[in-house]
């Protein structure tokens, strides 16, 4: 079974808002990501369960 990488620009595709704010949710430790080395990637279960957990809540950083 091979796993799926989300990376930043994926990220950036999927949120519809623009990438300062996604790097500053990324940075905060609000979206589950892992930084590696500059880059931020995660796994699209991850941000499908967030998304879920977080349905219908206001996001304050």
């Amino acid at each position: 079974m091979e796993e799926t990488i989300y990376t930043l620009q994926d990220l950036e595709r999927i949120f519809p808002f623009g990438k300062s704010k996604l790097l500053k949710l990324c940075k905060a430790g609000v979206l589950p990501v892992v930084k590696v080395g500059k880059d931020y990637i995660s796994n699209p279960a991850l941000i499908d369960r967030w998304m879920k957990e977080n349905q219908g809540k206001e996001i304050l950083f």
